[in-house]
């Protein structure tokens, strides 16, 4: 596995937590505030890295469809 997709991966993970965290800060102040960032901490992550799977498959293979890890 390359060191990048790791990092990558590592950095998303990261991302999710600093999310999450700022939402636990929320639930105190408003519960639906609260839970909306859980769910951006849950979606934005995963959204930032199918998006990179699809540009890299795309700008390697010239099919997003062919990522190899």
């Amino acid at each position: 596995m390359k060191l990048w997709l790791v990092a990558l991966i590592l950095s998303l993970l990261f991302i999710g937590l600093g999310i999450g965290y700022y939402a636990t800060r929320l639930y105190e102040k408003s519960v639906a505030k609260g839970f909306f960032m859980t769910l951006l901490g849950i979606i934005v992550p995963f959204t930032i890295f199918i998006t990179f799977i699809y540009f890299y498959g795309l700008y390697n293979n010239g099919h997003p469809l062919q990522f190899r890890w």
